[in-house]
């Protein structure tokens, strides 16, 4: 069986591979381990985090090597197998779990924001588009629109820290943004997809070839998350 590896360099896709799985990784892990007070609900769960993360990563690593998120399907497959039960996980499962309930309630909106530095994988779009992996409109879509989000990032970071008067409303106008961002990819590829499906194009399936899928199975339900995070927040719920 040949296996569904990108056609783009093996030092590129080693990169990605490595930026893909643990910066995001690290970033929620800081956040994490500055937040949790040492008791015994919260005994471990960097551990944990690591432990899940990792399996999800080899998991959903493996099954793009077979080819399955590399087929045309409306919606992609990806998201139906990987991106929206990683999202029901996170809203039905992660919400509930004592440990993150203690968390969530001491951790504060300049960590949760922080978190979205992993945007800048946004890059990679542009990359792939480069080498005829992507199509234009997807890759300047959902790479101009993740750059902007984490650049847009450090600036709010910076008026949050200062507490400055606005630097709440520019949280919120920051979060709407990061969000329909996210939001327009996903519309974006199910357009895309449908689009060669009815044209006997590639579409997005270079998308769905090992490392690059990463970025589908995970990117869209975690991103989705914190913002929903960072609007309780906000909110003080």
């Amino acid at each position: 069986m040949d296996l569904a590896i990108t056609p783009v360099p093996a030092w590129i896709a080693i990169l990605f591979g490595l930026l893909m799985v643990f910066v995001p990784t690290w970033l929620i892990l800081n956040a994490v381990r500055t937040t949790a007070p040492k008791d015994d609900q919260t005994t471990g769960v960097s551990k944990r985090i690591f432990l899940f993360y990792g399996i999800f990563f080899i998991a959903t690593g493996v099954i793009s090597l077979t080819g399955f998120f590399s087929v045309n399907t409306s919606p992609p497959r990806v998201l139906i197998w990987a991106a929206i039960p990683l999202l029901l996980f996170y809203l039905f499962v992660v919400q509930r779990i004592p440990w993150f309930k203690i968390v969530y309630q001491k951790i504060q909106l300049e960590q949760l924001i922080r978190i979205h530095l992993f945007r800048f994988v946004g890059v990679f779009f542009f990359v792939l588009y480069g080498y005829g992996v992507l199509p234009r409109s997807f890759a300047f879509i959902g790479g101009a629109g993740d750059i902007l989000t984490a650049v847009l990032a450090i600036p709010t970071l910076f008026f949050l820290k200062k507490r400055n008067r606005f630097s709440k409303v520019l949280v919120w106008v920051w979060n709407f943004v990061g969000l329909a961002d996210i939001l327009s990819v996903l519309a974006s590829a199910i357009l895309v997809t449908q689009g060669a499906m009815q044209n006997g194009e590639a579409g997005l399936q270079g998308f769905g070839t090992f490392p690059f899928s990463w970025i589908p199975v995970y990117a869209p339900a975690t991103i989705v998350f914190l913002h929903i995070l960072i609007f309780r927040k906000l909110l003080g719920k």
